[in-house]
This record gives C-alpha cells, sequence and structure tokens, in this order.
C-alpha cells in the first residue's frame, strides 16, 4: 500500500494541550469545597483559557487535511503567485514539514530547492518528516533539507532565483527586529529574483508600520513588489480571521 504524506499544521498539540489542562484545573477549582469568592474566581479565570482552547482547536481543524484543509490551500494561492519560468535555485524559509516546497517542487520539475527550519523541541516538524514526504511524494532528489535560523541563512549573496515563506517571520526567536529577518532574506536573492512571503504583516506590534516596511524593503534593493490582505484572495471561515490566527496575513510579492 502506498503511503500518504503527513503535513502537520501550524497549530502546536503541545500547546493546545496546556491551555485544555489550565482550563480543566479553573473549572475544578469551582467544585471544590473552598470559599464562594475563590469557586468564581476560578471561573472567572477559566474563561479565556477555554477560549483559547477553543480558538486553537478549531484553527488545527481548519488548517488540516481533514479538516478544511485551509494550510494546503494557502500553499495553494502561494504557489499560483509565483510569475517565473521555473528553471533554477527556490529557498523555502520556514519549510515546515515540507508542504510548500513539495508543491513548488512538482509545480517547477526544473527547480532545485532548498527548504529550511529550525525545527527543534518547540515544533511538531522535523527535519525526517520533511524528508519522508519528499520522497513519498517523488521528489526527493530535488530537494535538500537545512537546519537553519531565518535570522542567519547560510547562503552566500544572491544565491536563490525564488524565495516563498509562509507564516515564519514572525516565529524567529533570535532576532526581534523582523525587518532584519526579512533584509536577510532578500540578501540571498538574485537580482531580479522573486520573493513571495506570506506572514502577520498587518500587525504592527510585529513588523511596524506598513509603509515603513516596504520602504524599508525598496532600500535592500526590491525593485517592486505588491501586497494582498489573505481574507482578499480567498474565502477564510471567519473564526480564522480573528486576529489571532490570519486576521493579519497579507501577502508580500515582490522582485529585487
Amino acid at each position: 500500500m502506498k503511503k500518504t504524506a503527513k503535513y502537520q499544521t501550524w497549530i502546536r498539540i503541545y500547546k493546545l494541550l496546556i491551555f485544555l489542562i489550565i482550563s480543566l484545573l479553573f473549572l475544578l477549582g469551582t467544585l471544590l469545597p473552598i470559599s464562594l469568592f475563590l469557586r468564581i474566581l476560578s471561573g472567572i479565570l477559566a474563561l479565556p483559557f477555554f477560549y483559547i482552547t477553543f480558538i486553537l482547536t478549531y484553527s488545527l481543524y481548519q488548517f488540516s487535511a481533514f479538516g478544511g484543509n485551509y494550510q494546503s490551500k494557502i500553499h495553494d494561492l502561494m504557489v499560483a503567485k509565483v510569475n517565473w519560468e521555473g528553471e533554477g535555485k527556490i529557498l523555502d524559509i520556514g519549510t515546515g514539514s515540507g508542504s510548500l516546497i513539495i508543491k513548488l517542487a512538482k509545480t517547477f520539475p526544473k527547480s532545485c530547492l532548498t527548504g529550511i527550519d529550525y525545527w527543534g523541541g518547540n515544533w511538531e516538524y522535523s527535519k525526517a518528516q520533511c524528508q519522508q514526504n519528499a520522497e513519498i511524494e517523488g521528489v526527493y532528489n530535488r530537494i535538500e533539507f537545512i537546519k537553519a535560523s531565518a535570522a542567519v541563512l547560510p547562503f552566500k549573496d544572491a544565491e536563490f532565483d525564488l524565495l516563498v515563506s509562509c507564516l515564519t517571520f514572525h516565529e524567529v526567536k533570535d532576532k526581534s527586529n523582523k525587518t532584519e529577518v526579512l533584509k536577510e532574506a532578500l540578501r540571498v536573492l538574485k537580482p531580479s529574483g522573486e520573493f513571495i512571503f506570506l506572514d502577520l504583516f498587518a500587525d504592527e506590534k510585529i513588523f511596524g508600520d506598513q509603509k515603513k516596511l516596504l520602504n524599508d524593503l525598496r532600500k535592500n534593493g526590491i525593485s517592486e513588489w505588491k501586497s494582498y490582505k489573505l481574507a482578499d484572495e480567498m474565502n477564510l471561515p471567519k473564526l480564522l480571521l480573528n486576529k489571532k490566527v490570519l486576521g493579519n496575513a497579507m501577502i508580500i510579492i515582490g522582485r529585487k
């Protein structure tokens, strides 16, 4: 029987379980033989944790293949927006479990691809899982997976023809200034090369003012760009438009 590739979603199960356990502990507090004030307080404290648990559970379902499959749909949208002849080198920054880079490998059979990710214990992805998925999908011989931080890419200047990244830059912990992470990505892009980035660019707490962000990109050699709200590009369930999920998600497409 042919194996099926397994792609993890962006939702970390262990975080969901942590919020669920905290919710249940506070709920249990409402049943303990303690003062009425403490029981009411425990119930009030349980509410935000139950809400977060619900949002995470709903998001997990919508992103998963067994639910709404929106993770795959978002990756399909990104691939469809690539305006490139298909011969050259592609870099996927934050490759996760390999879904986006494998779609690109299938779409552009003459390309050579590299996927980088930090992986590690904080995530439920792994390099081995990426390699297995690529092998199952028949593109293993054209993709190299490398463990690295998006803050310090292990590549020469102007090495890639196409850069893609999906919901990665805001997660980079070893560089507080996310604009610097974007600049590091653009460093490895060839002149006339294309990039397609999807992230929470509308969240000013993470990326600052959008106009300043785009001006900073222009100063780093970007000759043209367009930006789109993800919600304007595809129909998303209302709860996924929560600002804690995809409400601030934007796609920036440009060329060096």
